[in-house]
């Protein structure tokens, strides 16, 4: 064996301790209803993937809005660096892909002019890493060079017949915070230029076009959820006192424009003590809100809840053939960081940077159109697509997150359900004093 192997197995065998120990001390957080099922994926899930087949000169293109700032569309750039992961492993399995990226300039002209780039390069397929309207855009203009195109954070304007989205459509969000608010009668919304979610009728509503400030507005919120007494007003007796409102709100709907603004939002109103749980339906689960949170002295707490398909760490402390697979792609992340000549998409930033964010979405999407390129045996854009379209995928072949069924254009198979912050360490990314402390863990299963 030679030492690059052995290597690989120590860290591997090391991983497996980690996240055995990190399963005994989280049970509850994911505790099933029933003996687990065997199922037909090996005990184990290998770290380098092979893609037999897969012809050479292979390329992915990527599409991203640069920057770090809060400009619209680059709130999941470093979950994106996923998609280096699913590289990497192919990489160690004897396959070479390659993902050249280009710049969207956060315009919709700017998307076209990307994907325009990538196809002079020569690539089998892109993957869509923007949001909004530059996203739909690059979509589109994909469609027309008929390049099979996925989307893991955004919907298409229009399914196509090359276009697959990967994350949970609006209609499911919806569905799931539902559930989220299930007994909740009195629900306070707070918005801050944020949509109003179509299923949410809040009792009352509160926005910052209508009061001074964020803090005042947090504030408000306090005495409306019951947390805050009102204050007298400004004729009051001197020695009067404040009141409670009567009927507070038993939960609050956050909802904001960026994910920097709604962690702005949340940070305010923990810092008035509100205690109702706090959904957030949009943008929480993004890297850009994680950090902004931690920046702002935020707490990651149960009291936060979200919505999302189960593609978190914590589904690797799931005894199942879902948890083995994201096991694998915790410990290819591991790998890759001890590796400093691994870089990021943008080939400016050492890969370890952005390891804390990585997530299973971009790493599944390059994997989908890897394994449809390895079944053509062709790298000629139709042919990868015409593939595509008749492949399904899971743990077995290297997903990290849900199943994937690409025979039609939403390919996500599982439903999106509430999860809950937590600051807790699960101890399966490498160790990172710079990084937020924020995981989503779905909710324990009823007993």
């Amino acid at each position: 064996m030679n030492p690059r192997n052995r290597l690989f197995v120590l860290i591997a065998a090391g991983a497996a301790v980690v996240i055995a120990a990190a399963v005994v001390l989280t049970m509850t957080l994911n505790r099933p209803t029933e003996a687990p099922r065997p199922d037909p994926v090996a005990a184990t899930v290998p770290v380098a993937l092979k893609a037999d087949g897969l012809p050479a000169d292979f390329s992915i293109g990527v599409v991203m809005t640069f920057g770090q700032s809060g400009e619209p569309g680059t709130e999941d750039n470093r979950a994106a660096q996923g998609a280096v992961v699913a590289a990497q492993r192919f990489a160690q399995g004897g396959a070479t892909v390659t993902l050249p990226t280009q710049n969207d300039q956060g315009t919709e002209d700017g998307a076209r002019a990307a994907v325009a780039t990538l196809a002079e390069q020569g690539v089998s397929g892109v993957v869509v890493a923007s949001t909004g309207p530059q996203a739909r855009a690059a979509a589109k203009a994909a469609e027309e060079r008929d390049l099979p195109v996925i989307l893991p954070y955004s919907e298409a304007s229009e399914p196509t017949h090359t276009t697959w989205t990967t994350g949970p459509t609006a209609a499911s969000v919806q569905a799931g915070l539902g559930t989220a608010l299930a007994g909740k009668s009195r629900v306070l919304l707070v918005s801050d230029g944020g949509q109003v979610p179509a299923s949410v009728t809040p009792a009352d509503t509160l926005t910052l076009d209508g009061l001074s400030d964020v803090s005042g507005l947090a504030q408000e919120a306090a005495i409306r959820t019951g947390d805050q007494l009102r204050p007298p007003s400004k004729d009051a007796p001197a020695d009067a006192e404040g009141t409670r409102i009567a009927n507070p709100a038993d939960a609050v709907v956050v909802s904001a424009a960026t994910p920097q603004r709604l962690a702005r939002l949340v940070q305010a109103l923990q810092s008035r003590d509100v205690s109702v749980p706090l959904i957030l339906p949009d943008g929480a689960t993004t890297p850009a809100f994680a950090s902004s949170l931690s920046e702002l002295d935020g707490t990651a707490s149960g009291q936060l809840v979200s919505i999302a398909p189960a593609t978190g760490d914590a589904v690797a402390l799931q005894q199942d053939a879902q948890g083995r697979g994201m096991s694998a792609f915790l410990a290819g992340i591991r790998l890759a960081t001890g590796n400093p000549e691994i870089k990021n998409l943008t080939d400016d930033t050492p890969f370890s940077s952005d390891a804390w964010a990585a997530d299973a979405r971009s790493h599944d999407a390059v994997v989908a159109l890897v394994r449809a390129a390895a079944l053509a045996g062709s790298n000629d854009p139709a042919k990868v697509g015409a593939s595509l379209r008749t492949m399904s995928f899971g743990p077995g072949e290297g997903l990290a997150g849900p199943a994937l069924d690409f025979s039609q254009s939403q390919a996500l198979t599982a439903e999106p359900t509430p999860v809950y912050a937590s600051s807790q360490d699960l101890g399966l990314r490498p160790a990172d004093e710079n990084a937020p402390r924020l995981v989503w863990v779905p909710a324990p299963a009823s007993p």
